[in-house]
């Protein structure tokens, strides 16, 4: 995986297609930090949010436009 650099969000390895994608100005243990999850699905990453609204699903070109926009949305 690409170094993906942001200083809001982390993105915890689930498998080699699917992350946790976190606040991480958030503890862990703190509901809070989850956003949700980032998947490849093949020719897109799909992003399903679980915070504010979960269920939104959002799909993006490449990681690191994930990251971006991720980024982008939080306060």
């Amino acid at each position: 995986m690409p170094q993906i650099m942001s200083s809001s969000v982390d993105l915890v390895a689930l498998s080699e297609t699917t992350w946790r994608v976190c606040d991480a100005r958030f503890d862990e243990g703190d509901p809070r930090r989850i956003l949700g999850y980032l998947s490849w699905h093949e020719p897109v990453y799909e992003m399903m949010w679980m915070r504010p609204r979960p269920g939104v699903v959002r799909n993006y070109p490449s990681i690191e436009r994930a990251v971006q926009a991720i980024d982008s949305t939080l306060p």
